[in-house]
This record gives C-alpha cells, structure tokens and sequence, in this order.
C-alpha cells in the first residue's frame, strides 16, 4: 500500500452534506481518507465508519479512523491515525498488527526518525499555516521541511490550513502528500477542487 497524494481529512461527523462530499472528493481523485470526530458518541462514530469504510473499499483507497482504536478495528478500517495525546503507537501496532499507523509528528523531525524506526508507515507533520480545524494549535516554520530530506525514507505528509494558495509552498521540499480539511469540506464544488489540488500537488 502507497501512502502519497491527496489525504481528505474529515470534521465531525453533521447530517447533510457529510457523505455526498466524501463522495465527491472520492470521484474527484482523493488517495486517502481520514475520520476524524472528537464530538460524536462512539455508536454514531462507529456507524458513520462503517460508511466510509464500505466507500472507500467500493473506490479502492484506505481508510483511516483517527485516534480510537475500538472504531477503527470494529469498522473494518485499513489503520489508524495517532497524535501524541493519543493512543500508543504500541498498542496501536499491537492491535493493528497488519493495518496502517499513522503518526502526527507537529515540527518534530527527531520524533519523526524514531517513529520511522519502530514501523510507522506515515508520519505527518504540521500545521505550517492557520487552520479553522484546530485554532489554538502552534503554527511551525516551513524550514522544518528541510530538515527531512536525507532523514526519512518513511511517507511524509504536510496538514494544517493547506489551500491551492499556499500547496506549492509545502510540495517544493518534496513530501509524499498532503492532508487537508477545510478545502474541500467548505468548497462549494469538491470534486473539482480535488482535481485542482491533485493537479498542482503533482506539479
């Protein structure tokens, strides 16, 4: 499995237009799909999983499930995602012996090397710009990014506030791919704007 491209991140889980977007982003292009919900009850959680679980089998990208291992292994997903208040990476690895682990590394190129070693298949690193998703995180210095290369030989992804204004400042260090929430959640047409993201992450 090849970690790279574009990784669509979700908000909490909202009836409306929830579903129809991952949708659009899945015909629009997406390489990779995150759940991400802090607010939801864990029976809603596991429901609104299941779904994306079964959206992303039918167009053949993994699924992810951020943070609770209960939804992701009760859900069927292809791995998990994990920041440092999170679960440990052990345990993690423990439960999901053959599935995906993803780690948040925030700026932290030495924390990213020793995540490397133990077998993360991903590491992400962020944010590097203003995000609505998470307002009182730490903005970071993009000159991290160069502190990478020759490092990890491990799949690198930039999150945090990435747009189609700003993309190409993050790309040109040469990372796998990158994360994002509100470019296509709020886009009023995300189909097409997975395809431009696509478009300008390729280069």
């Amino acid at each position: 499995m090849k970690f790279g491209g574009l990784y669509l991140v979700t908000p909490d889980y909202a009836p409306g237009r929830f579903f129809s977007i991952v949708e659009d982003a899945i015909a629009g292009g997406i390489d990779m799909l995150q759940y991400r919900d802090k607010s939801n009850t864990k029976q809603v959680q596991l429901e609104v999983a299941k779904k994306l679980n079964s959206m992303c089998r039918s167009s053949g990208i993994p699924f992810i499930v951020n943070d609770d291992l209960d939804v992701a292994v009760a859900s069927g997903a292809n791995g998990i995602h994990i920041g440092a208040d999170d679960v440990p990476y052990k345990e993690a690895r423990k439960a999901l012996r053959n599935g995906v682990v993803g780690v948040s590394v925030y700026a932290d190129v030495e924390k990213a090397v020793e995540y490397e070693k133990l077998g993360a298949d991903y590491v992400s690193f962020g944010p590097f710009f203003y995000t609505d998703s998470k307002k009182d995180a730490k903005v970071y210095d993009l000159e991290v990014l160069g502190q990478i290369r020759g490092r990890l030989k491990v799949p690198v992804f930039v999150i945090g506030g990435i747009s189609e204004k700003n993309i190409s400042q993050v790309m040109k260090y040469g990372i796998n791919g990158v994360a994002v929430i509100s470019a296509i959640f709020n886009s009023s047409d995300p189909k097409t704007t997975v395809q431009k993201l696509k478009r300008l992450i390729s280069g």
